[in-house]
């Protein structure tokens, strides 16, 4: 069933918003409405840590060794090496392990395989075994390492291991300014299981440090603009690429180690093609934006005192956590939720005496890989979807 949200407008009187069933309408103190995001998406693998079964000749990088006070080599471990494919987008791979012939019997890849294999990580396809299996194909080859065929079959079946994989999916906001209003309303309004995010350098992170998963959100076009390491390379000049990333708002799952072992999703198999979206959607769906409102008079009335206590300091900007027991703060907390009301969350400090409070909808639109990028081999697409330009 449709709710309705009544706001003060600008003009002193009120603005109502329906939303329909399945949204949620996030009301923020000064006055910006988010719609979250909660529709099935096209998601993108944007990085991979895969550890594959394989016999070669072992890579070397040079490596990094621990000498004990009295000259003893501790323990030895080798160097990745830079690995740059025809797009001059690089991967980092390692030899690993041994099978008493003085071949390595792992090769560990780690790094972006759409950004390798398209020089560009605009967008790209959310085909995991694919991606590795193609990605391994190139190293091979520019690497010189003749692949057996039972190791090929293995990789096609994906029986190797997988210690990291990031999904992620774009929204379009309409100008890069929306973008960062979004981020800048997520950093106050917004908290996961790890709690309040983090801000650095224009990307917003839920549980950063987390050795299981992490979120992460940024403006693509604001990225791609940036530093050399990030910057579409000038190849891309004469596409539409650095015009379509502008009002993009990328949304990052970071799924570690501990986390695949725990869904069971540890090695390639496992996957199929509808599990990179469906964990994208589950995980995203653990942020909780806050939707609350200042309550009106009467409601604040009806509060019992100790609650309108509470309330009063946490509207005050005060943080209620900091002024009593945890008990108390946690059943405080779960009374004033059923008014839309999350004291766990700060209430940010706005001066309003010399501005004139505005009321905007910011509805983030999923975004889908555009035909253009198929038409222009902008994208490594399954065979189904590639486009000949021939």
């Amino acid at each position: 069933m449709p709710y309705r949200v009544i706001k003060n407008d600008s003009s002193g009187g009120l603005t109502d918003f329906t939303a329909g069933e399945g949204q949620r309408l996030v009301i923020l103190s000064f006055g910006l409405i988010l719609l979250p995001l909660r529709r099935s998406l096209l998601a993108m693998i944007d990085w991979v840590t895969a550890i594959i079964p394989f016999e070669h000749e072992p890579l070397f990088g040079g490596s990094v060794v621990k000498i004990a006070p009295d000259g003893e080599i501790e323990w030895e471990a080798p160097c990745r090496v830079s690995v740059e494919g025809s797009h001059e987008a690089s991967i980092s791979v390692k030899s690993q392990g041994g099978d008493g012939r003085a071949l390595a019997s792992e090769l560990y890849i780690h790094g972006n395989p759409s950004k390798y294999l398209q020089g560009h990580n605009i967008f790209g396809i959310d085909d995991l075994n694919l991606l590795v299996k193609d990605t391994f194909i190139s190293l091979c080859s520019e690497l010189k390492l003749p692949i057996p065929e039972a190791t090929m079959t293995a990789v096609e079946k994906g029986d190797y291991k997988l210690n990291r994989v990031d999904i992620n999916h774009m929204y379009s906001l309409g100008n890069i300014a929306n973008v960062k209003s979004w981020l800048r309303a997520a950093e106050y309004k917004s908290k996961t299981r790890h709690g309040r995010p983090s801000s650095k350098g224009g990307t917003l992170y839920w549980g950063k440090n987390s050795r299981r998963w992490a979120i992460k959100a940024y403006c693509k076009g604001e990225e791609i603009a940036g530093p050399k390491a990030h910057r579409l390379p000038e190849r891309f000049n004469s596409t539409p690429l650095a015009e379509f990333a502008q009002d993009k708002l990328r949304i990052e799952l970071v799924l570690r180690s501990k986390e695949l072992d725990k869904l069971n999703l540890f090695e390639a198999h496992q996957w199929d093609d509808k599990t990179p979206r469906q964990l994208f959607n589950n995980y995203v769906k653990r942020i909780e934006m806050n939707e609350q409102m200042t309550l009106p008079n009467d409601v604040i009335h009806q509060l019992p005192h100790k609650l309108m206590s509470t309330y009063t300091i946490w509207k005050d900007g005060y943080n209620p956590r900091e002024l009593m027991s945890k008990p108390t703060f946690y059943r405080h907390r779960r009374e004033l939720l059923k008014h839309g009301i999350d004291i766990d969350l700060a209430v940010e400090k706005v001066d309003r005496s010399n501005v004139v409070p505005l009321v905007r909808v910011l509805e983030a639109q999923p975004v889908i890989t555009p035909h253009w990028a198929y038409e222009l081999g902008l994208v490594h697409a399954p065979p189904t979807k590639r486009v000949s330009n021939g």
